[in-house]
């Protein structure tokens, strides 16, 4: 496990400034804070701390019956590319075997490095939303006609 990475804890209110600070740095289509209060609701939302307890990424989830639906994963600037979700989302998908989930469900651009990481811990492609994702348009920074795929995939976890 790499030195930066010790544990997730449940996300609270107080993660929140942090989140949406994370959030919108790293994302050209970013959840909103009421989107993260919702997720909070749910109760299943974590961050991803090192031994001093600095938060390093978060990764927010649904239950449906014996699925857990990932739904927004991400690390903070900084923190990348040094094993966070990858050693995050292990642990994330040993806790929800463990809490009997029998299925741990995405989907992510197809454009998305994390692609890798995902079929890396095990997940398959399942299928494919056509335009399911908004891009930002190279010109002005808005939102373009066209849309981006989304890649679905799972985990099975028993």
């Amino acid at each position: 496990m790499p030195s930066c990475y010790s544990y997730f804890r449940p996300m609270d209110e107080s993660d929140l400034d942090w989140v949406m600070s994370v959030e919108t740095a790293a994302y050209d289509f970013p959840w909103s804070r009421q989107g993260f209060e919702k997720a909070l609701d749910d109760g299943l939302s974590y961050v991803f701390c090192d031994a001093t307890r600095q938060s390093l990424g978060y990764a927010c989830f649904l239950s449906v019956l014996d699925e857990a639906h990932l739904l927004n994963l991400c690390i903070a600037p900084g923190h990348h590319r040094q094993g966070v979700a990858s050693e995050g989302l292990k642990a994330l998908i040993d806790h929800f075997a463990s809490a009997a989930f029998e299925v741990m469900l995405l989907e992510v651009r197809e454009s998305n490095p994390a692609v890798r990481l995902y079929k890396k811990l095990g997940f398959v492609e399942d299928g494919v939303r056509p335009n399911y994702y908004p891009v930002k348009s190279q010109e002005n920074g808005e939102r373009a006609a066209e849309r981006e795929d989304a890649i679905l995939m799972s985990c099975r976890l028993n």
